[in-house]
């Protein structure tokens, strides 16, 4: 055997390693689904209420609380889900922990960005080519103007509507004037920033911020109008500011791709011009009258609302509906001043802000008539039945539902995400649905999201560690050390967000390894954690965290090792059969096959709104997702990143927040 041969029957031996290692998922999936997938029972409202009358008890009582600060992309949906979870209206509370700091930070915000915007109309033509916070507020005010104009009736904004929405009727803009306006304003702003026609993709998402997923159906429609409404708002922006993106209407009608004849488009361009200027005589009589400061303060606050606005204004909503039909949502701010700790005090002075912190706050407002927590991101869509399944377990007096952590399926943006995104998203999502399970086994794994603890558990336990970078984790290590509660898996999963770029992806797990390392540091610090269970915890911490990161990390460099091997001719491929190489070969299509099994998978839990891509769209998410090979490198590349930055004492210490797609 020569040496040539001997580097390749070791390579071959290192890829049947490799398949062996990702055969496991099979195996966890058998697990998981025989011992709860296929074990969830036939739940019901009534049901788990005749169940709990036969026991002569009350129905559990459930605050769900959601930590959101700078949430104001996503809070609105997620109250409204939160509130239509199946289960007795008067046996559960939502409580939205926000921050009082977002308000402080937006009201100096507010002051530089409404003083550069009235420099900006009493200077026109010194704008820049980009649009700004200054700019954007113009713009807002200018959609808002056009939005109540359409809805007033004007003739002029009727017939513009009609000649772009001719083949789908013209809707009313039922709801919200300035939901509306917002997604005209999105829209006019694209129309100057970018040269690039729209896409009815594109509409149609912009489009969302206008409608809830109940109005899905009519989202081309009001697509329609609100691209009519932004065509002029996008023209009079160029007249008041004097901007170069968007100074004669025939061009911004070209960039809406919705001219296709000739006829049509000079009636467009006619059109929008006459609205247009219009809409620039409106905004200089608000200016001449004195009445501007006013109206673009009023666009400010639309244009860049604050969660605590968001949730106000779907709490009023809630409040007017029906009463008994909807739980109670509690609105809380936490304090600039709040220690963090559990009940904690206020210090007079700023103090970080971080989730465990939020959390903690919260915990000090919920009804006393709760007997469970559950905790929830501010993206996730939990599964509706969540509740009745926890219920369940807690009448029958189950020891073991002291902690339940569910699946998180970081899905629900998809196709706002990057190709490494995708794929990470997606073996996130088969981690979770499979192997959480199996690792419960080992570790008491806790999760910040889908997740119910008994209320005398946590606090006992001491509420969370504010200052910990992984607050969840920390909480279920220090729940076994110092109370002997084990999680258990919780067979109803949530969907949730991952970050859409490489960079935010990166931060957060760069987050949750250094998170991994704190906690261990801390576990060897307290001395109270002695004896048994704390050496092995710190061994399956070890195990999990400093080994598997850098085994796996290792292993990346395996597979470009190999191909650089074989194509400078350092392996001979003849000690083996030609059959065997070829069914080697044909053993490398599962790893793709299996990533598109995943997609399909879990389809259903990206966001509905977004179900319905085009051929083309499709057939380059499937090009995307074969970015395996580089997305498998990456997979371990935070860990193993925040191993040497630990190593180097440069590891992050600051908690850093997920960024968020817009929903």
């Amino acid at each position: 055997m020569t040496s040539s041969q001997a580097i390749y029957l070791v390579a071959v031996g290192v890829y049947v390693i490799f398949f062996i290692l990702f055969g496991r998922f099979f195996v966890w999936k058998h697990y998981a689904d025989s011992h709860y997938w296929r074990r969830r029972p036939a739940l019901s409202r009534d049901g788990v209420a005749d169940h709990a009358k036969q026991l002569g008890r009350d129905l559990p009582f459930f605050s769900v609380i959601v930590p959101a600060r700078n949430e104001a992309d996503v809070i609105g949906r997620t109250v409204d889900h939160m509130t239509g979870l199946d289960y007795a209206p008067s046996r559960f509370e939502v409580i939205i922990a926000t921050d009082e700091k977002e308000v402080l930070a937006r009201d100096r915000h507010r002051r530089e960005t409404l003083s550069a915007a009235a420099a900006l109309l009493d200077a026109p033509g010194s704008a820049e080519a980009t649009v700004g916070d200054p700019e954007e507020v113009v713009l807002g005010l200018l959609a808002r103007f056009a939005v109540t104009d359409y809805i007033a009736g004007r003739r002029e904004y009727r017939r513009l509507a009609l000649h772009i929405t001719h083949e789908l009727g013209e809707p009313e803009l039922v709801g919200s004037a300035s939901r509306h306006s917002v997604a005209v304003e999105a829209l006019a702003k694209r129309l100057v920033s970018d040269p690039q026609p729209l896409s009815l993709r594109e509409l149609r998402r912009v489009s969302r911020l206008a409608v809830t997923a109940a109005d899905h159906i009519q989202t081309d429609l009001f697509a329609s109008v609100h691209l009519a409404l932004a065509v002029p708002v996008a023209v009079a922006f160029s007249l008041v500011t004097g901007h170069s993106g968007a100074r004669e209407a025939a061009e911004v009608v070209r960039r809406t791709g919705q001219a296709r004849e000739e006829v049509t488009a000079h009636i467009l361009t006619v059109m929008s011009g006459v609205i247009a200027r219009s809409l620039a005589g409106r905004l200089a009589s608000e200016q001449a009258g004195s009445n501007l400061a006013a109206a673009l303060q009023d666009a400010y606050t639309h244009r860049f609302p604050t969660t605590q606005d968001i949730v106000e204004e779907r709490t009023a909503a809630l409040a007017a509906e029906r009463t008994g039909t909807k739980p109670v949502v509690k609105h809380i701010v936490v304090p600039a001043d709040f220690d963090g700790e559990f009940p904690g005090r206020r210090l007079g002075r700023d103090v970080s802000s971080t989730k465990g912190r939020a959390l903690n706050w919260a915990l000090s407002f919920t009804d006393p008539r709760s007997t469970s927590y559950g905790f929830y991101d501010a993206e996730s869509r939990p599964d509706r039945n969540v509740l009745l399944y926890v219920a369940t377990r807690r009448l029958d007096g189950d020891p073991s539902a002291a902690i339940l952590q569910g699946p998180v399926f970081q899905v629900r943006n998809f196709f706002q995400m990057g190709a490494l995104c995708k794929v990470a998203s997606l073996y996130q999502a088969i981690a979770h649905d499979w192997y959480l399970p199996a690792l419960f086994k080992r570790l008491p794994f806790v999760g910040g999201t889908n997740l119910f603890i008994d209320r005398v558990l946590i606090e006992r336990a001491g509420g969370f560690d504010a200052t910990s970078l992984t607050e969840d984790l920390e909480l279920g290590v220090r729940a076994y050390l110092k109370c002997d509660a084990w999680p258990e898996f919780l067979p109803y999963p949530s969907s949730e967000q991952t970050p859409p770029t490489l960079r935010g992806f990166f931060r957060q797990r760069l987050r949750w390894g250094v998170g991994h390392l704190q906690v261990m540091d801390k576990v060897r610090a307290n001395g109270l954690y002695g004896g048994p269970r704390r050496r092995y915890i710190l061994r399956t911490l070890w195990f999990k965290g400093q080994f598997e990161w850098s085994v796996y990390q290792a292993a990346t460099f395996i597979p470009p090792v190999i191909l650089i091997l074989a194509a400078t001719g350092h392996m001979d491929v003849t000690i083996l059969p030609r059959t065997l190489r070829l069914a080697l070969s044909c053993v490398s299509l599962i790893y793709p096959l299996f990533t598109f099994y995943a997609y399909f998978r879990y389809y259903r839990f990206i966001d509905p709104l977004d179900r319905s891509p085009g051929v083309l769209q499709q057939m380059w998410v499937c090009v995307q997702l074969l970015v395996l090979p580089l997305a498998a490198f990456c997979f371990p590349l935070p860990y193993t990143a925040a191993l040497v930055l630990k190593i180097m004492g440069r590891e992050p210490r600051s908690w850093v927040k997920t960024p968020r797609t817009a929903e």
